[in-house]
């Protein structure tokens, strides 16, 4: 195996479980509306829409989130008020980590150094990361780089900081596969895919390691 001197983390969806976060959140408003939708195909829909959002002119990830939810409601015809756009980017701090999270990452911390590639604005990374209870080496945030994965700003910045010798250096770890694994393989780095649905490769390009969860990712670097 590489010997690794540094591991970088997506954190929503990988480490923090944003699904779940999600769902809370959407059957408020659907409760609010009398209203009975799919909540897993709501997330589905409303993760390609927050994936064409990030890829017009750049905005903080608050926006984002609000204006994601406004038109995953549009598309179904349902007018929302302002506080009801604002459940996601009212609510997202508070999303909680998986439940091995804070195991897996304080065991990881005793070995490497450890940074976090995240989609949001600075604030929103600050709460999730308490909740998770380890001090990180290094954040990148979407505000930092003012950009959005699968752009490749946040590499070019994780080696402008951190200068590694080797790519093979780093692991990337993540749960995302348009997000992270595709740009991450795109620059040469090794990258772990945390699979925790057990879903087919979406793509060509093949993650180095796939884990379904982060504990077995902690067993098999410690």
């Amino acid at each position: 195996m590489t010997r690794f001197t540094l591991i970088t983390f997506d954190c929503y969806g990988t480490l923090i479980d944003w699904e779940s976060g999600m769902k809370i959140a959407l059957k408020k408003i659907l409760a609010q509306k009398g209203l009975h939708n799919d909540t897993d195909q709501l997330i589905k829909r409303y993760i390609e829409i927050e994936l064409e959002i990030e890829q017009e002119t750049y905005r903080k990830y608050e926006e984002v989130l609000i204006l994601g939810v406004k038109r995953l409601f549009a598309e179904k015809n349902i007018k929302l008020s302002c506080s009801e756009e604002r459940v996601f980017a009212d609510t997202i701090a508070t999303w909680p980590p998986f439940k091995e999270t804070k195991k897996a990452i304080k065991r990881l911390k005793e070995k490497y150094r450890l940074a976090i590639l995240s989609n949001v604005d600075n604030e929103i990374i600050k709460h999730s990361i308490d909740l998770i209870g380890v001090e990180f080496d290094g954040v990148i945030t979407a505000e930092m780089v003012r950009s959005y994965k699968p752009s490749h700003a946040h590499w070019n910045k994780l080696i402008e900081l951190f200068k590694p010798t080797k790519k093979d250096e780093v692991l990337h770890v993540s749960s995302s596969y348009v997000h992270d694994v595709v740009p991450a393989k795109e620059l040469g780095f090794k990258v772990a895919w945390i699979n925790r649905k057990g879903e087919k490769l979406p793509g060509r390009y093949k993650p180095d390691y796939e884990f379904n969860n982060l504990t077995a990712l902690a067993d098999f670097l410690l």
